[in-house]
């Protein structure tokens, strides 16, 4: 397939299709970077939920993250395997699992999280500071708007 063709003008003038494309870009070079790692987006971002409180019941993981229960449960098994969460039975329930990240996983995510930066430098390279920071308002106030988990007491 020929890729070095023009975009066709009329697309260029979606606001949409742009941020598709600029988004395939950046989740592919994400992709890769966690690939690397042995990790995939779902592991990054269940490393992220818990390091944000005290250890999650697996049961509200899914739905916070909007991850399917039954991918959940492998996530969190390769995560486990990597030594980078603990999965034990929560002493008050014991039909639910409580989820808590270990040393190690605290140590990935603030790697992953450094590297996630310096891709987007590099995806928003053309853009300078100010433009950058408007972009990052913007795309907040659009997810906020769209996706009531975005939204926070007193935005």
């Amino acid at each position: 397939m020929d890729d070095t063709r023009e975009v066709p003008e009329r697309l260029l003038g979606i606001t949409t299709f742009l941020l598709a494309q600029v988004a395939r870009a950046g989740r592919a070079r994400m992709g890769r970077m966690l690939e690397e790692r042995g990790l995939g987006l779902w592991h990054f971002a269940v490393l992220a939920a818990l390091a944000e409180g005290p250890p999650a019941a697996q049961g509200e993981l899914g739905p916070r993250l909007r991850i399917d229960p039954s991918d959940l449960v492998e996530v969190l098994g390769r995560l486990e395997g990597a030594g980078l969460v603990r999965r034990d039975r929560d002493p008050r329930d014991r039909r639910r699992y409580v989820i808590e990240l270990t040393g190690a996983g605290r140590a990935e995510l603030e790697e992953v999280t450094r590297r996630a930066a310096e891709l987007d430098a590099g995806l928003l390279a053309p853009l300078d500071a100010g433009e950058r920071a408007v972009l990052e308002r913007a795309l907040r106030t659009l997810f906020d708007h769209h996706d009531p988990r975005g939204r926070r007491a007193g935005r």
